[in-house]
């Protein structure tokens, strides 16, 4: 009870002295930080660049100390006299930060991708080609970024303008006490201030550093906003490579075709619930005859989806034609295999990668559907290359005329909208395939085109826009495992792919998987009169992904191997849990995603103070807010705190409450 009057006393004393801060803030007129280099500077920066040192975003350095600069304060009234100069020295300024965010775009992304280029491996042993890379980056963020818009700057030099105010005052409070500094009048406090403020900056080490420290806090959600719009972090390597200016080894070749790979031996799928929910009804043939439904359906659930997935053709005119359509695509439905799936992910990768909007029309030669699942052309007579069998080229196109028939219907999803989360319904084909004038092209056995155009309906589409998007890597060896013999491989790897990219948020990839999930994901189910022949074919199969390199390891977690010798094991067995490791590439390309991931849950160590997690908590509510466009007032009204409240929080003031902080944690969640 002693504790909490103490505590409530403090509290109380604290809110009249920040009372009395903002009070003499009022009088403080504005002023601008003006800071000068030394025209080597930059040189000596990229020279001093230490990449193998980044790791994630939390390590990005944008300022640790001045770098060799002079800053000055100027007093408004005083820049307006002299607006010119200042302009120009402010804009030099102003590069000079764009430069340090460059730099440290180029670090975080050699540590990345370092493993995956060659180019980017050069960068760290070449000063000209690291030089190249942060100019290439400075251009595309003062052409193609938010830090384009003037008010950005403004509320920048506002938001410092009040943290440095507020700090300059609490030392004078310190120093000379309330009384004196509430006598004063408005110019005589002006001018102590200044001097306050001028010896700070020239001598202080201590106010030094922490002027820097809030420089790079704010920085650091540029830095990830920049990052985001970009698509940095889920662009291929081709991509990343074309951003920079530089060109690493060749694409991937698979047999003859030349395939732009992601990363080495990985591939880019969209992995969003609507798309994972029709790949799966795909390959694991769930149509049947529903009810009021014409043509083969499937149920979509996965998650927040719910809706119908039908085989329905393009193109039907007549009573006649609707009928031999029907039969035709009820016999389709018979010989489905996963053949249709590896070219439903074919498209979906070779669209990813070349397509810049969601509206774009994409081409793709036949014959390099053949090579990306890793078929080889058959020998001419002079023993060069000569071409596909007729044969591969009719599965293609039968693949193709299957999903040319995928209609979705949902009645439910949730889309993204400015980063807010919408439901909504969405109809919509999967991929469009279209001749040279854009209009729909039928896919026939009997007239397929050597080249084939196509592009996204407007479900996929709704998930490519830059805060839905959501992409995962998938194992090139998934298409090349042959699609009757390695279906479980296929599957399984499949299923992995998209609940690794969903657990990358909280980095939980050890989250141990149900036997029975496992086995529902390969579509089969436990042979009751024979379960172990279930249990051997699945842990084949692990056995397999994990010889191949596509998991890391597998193991039982907590299985007692003598239930195996008990009448009725099997029902026991597929309650069982597995633990699968996923391989270290994908750990560290998915290691970005976990920290920047707004709103996540951290229990703090010893050695964490809680001044810093609540700290922490106060910047990733501002970025988020300001991310999203939500005002002080928004956020405080969804959390029932007042703005004034969560304005403290937001700049590290105020240090709210358990009961607070599981409000906005909760609130950060959402996002």
């Amino acid at each position: 009870m002693l504790d909490q009057k103490v505590v409530g006393h403090d509290q109380k004393v604290r809110k009249e002295e920040l009372r009395f801060v903002k009070q003499l803030a009022e009088k403080i007129d504005d002023f601008l930080i003006l800071c000068i280099y030394e025209q080597d500077d930059r040189v000596k920066n990229v020279k001093s660049l230490k990449l193998n040192q980044i790791h994630s975003l939390s390590d990005l350095p944008i300022f640790t100390d001045t770098y060799g600069a002079n800053s000055f304060i100027i007093w408004e009234r005083v820049y307006r006299e002299s607006a010119q100069i200042f302009n120009s020295l402010r804009l030099m300024a102003r590069n000079r930060l764009i430069g340090h965010i460059a730099e440290n775009i180029v670090a975080y992304l050699f540590m990345k991708y370092k493993n995956f280029s060659t180019a980017f491996t050069s960068i760290s042993q070449d000063q000209e080609k690291k030089k190249q890379c942060i100019q290439s980056i400075e251009e595309i963020i003062k052409s193609d970024t938010f830090l384009v818009d003037e008010d950005v700057w403004n509320d920048f030099c506002k938001w410092f303008r009040i943290h440095l105010t507020e700090w300059v005052l609490e030392e004078m409070i310190e120093s000379m006490g309330n009384a004196r500094l509430a006598a004063m009048e408005k110019k005589e406090l002006n001018e102590l201030f200044y001097q306050y403020i001028s010896s700070n900056l020239a001598d202080n080490k201590q106010f030094i550093v922490k002027f820097a420290s809030i420089v790079n806090k704010y920085t650091l959600d540029w830095l990830d906003k920049i990052i985001t719009s970009l698509d940095l972090n889920d662009g291929s390597m081709q991509q990343i490579e074309s951003i920079f200016g530089i060109a690493g080894d060749p694409v991937t070749s698979t047999t003859d075709f030349h395939f732009p790979l992601a990363l080495n031996k990985y591939l880019f799928v969209m992995n969003n619930a609507p798309y994972q929910a029709v790949r799966e009804a795909l390959y694991q043939n769930n149509f049947y005859q529903m009810e009021e439904k014409p043509w083969p359906a499937a149920p979509l659930v996965k998650g927040n989806v719910e809706g119908v997935l039908e085989l329905r053709p393009l193109l039907v005119d007549t009573c006649s034609q609707t009928t031999s359509m029907m039969k035709e695509t009820w016999e389709e439905v018979k010989a489905l295999s996963d053949l249709e799936a590896d070219i439903f992910d074919a498209l979906c990768s070779i669209f990813l990668f070349k397509a810049k909007h969601a509206d774009d029309v994409v081409e793709i030669k036949l014959d390099d559907l053949l090579a990306i699942r890793g078929l080889k052309a058959k020998l001419s007579g002079d023993g060069r290359r000569g071409g596909y069998e007729e044969k591969q080229r009719a599965q293609i196109v039968q693949a193709l005329k299957i999903i040319q028939k995928l209609w979705i219907d949902l009645d439910k999803t949730v889309v993204y909208e400015k980063g807010k989360p919408l439901e909504t319904k969405l109809q919509g084909r999967a991929f469009l395939f279209v001749d040279q004038n854009g209009k729909d092209l039928l896919m026939t056995k009997d007239d397929a085109p050597q080249k084939i155009s196509y592009k996204v309906d407007q479900v996929f589409a709704r998930y490519l826009f830059k805060t839905g998007r959501q992409v995962a890597l998938l194992p090139l060896k998934v298409l090349q495992y042959d699609p009757y013999r390695r279906t479980w491989e296929k599957r399984l790897t499949r299923y992995l792919s998209w609940r690794w990219r969903i657990q990358a948020r909280k980095g939980d990839f050890l989250q141990p998987n149900k036997v029975s999930t496992l086995l529902e994901a390969a579509g089969v189910q436990i042979n009751k009169r024979i379960p172990s022949r279930t249990r051997e074919r699945l842990e084949t199969a692990l056995d397999t992904l994990q010889q191949d390199g596509l998991i890391a390891a597998w193991q039982y977690e907590k299985w007692d191997e003598s239930i195996a010798d008990q009448k009725g094991w099997g029902r026991i067995w597929v309650n069982a849990l597995i633990i699968i490791q996923p391989p270290a590439l994908i750990k560290e390309q998915y290691q970005s995603i976990k920290r920047s991931t707004p709103g996540q849950k951290r229990i703090h160590s010893p050695k964490e103070p809680m001044e810093k997690m609540d700290e922490r908590l106060g910047i990733q509510i501002r970025g988020i807010r300001e991310r999203f466009q939500l005002s002080l007032n928004q956020v405080a009204e969804e959390v029932e705190i007042s703005p004034a409240y969560l304005s403290h929080i937001e700049r590290g003031i105020k240090v709210p409450s358990k009961k607070i902080q599981f409000k906005l944690i909760t609130w950060l969640e959402r996002f």
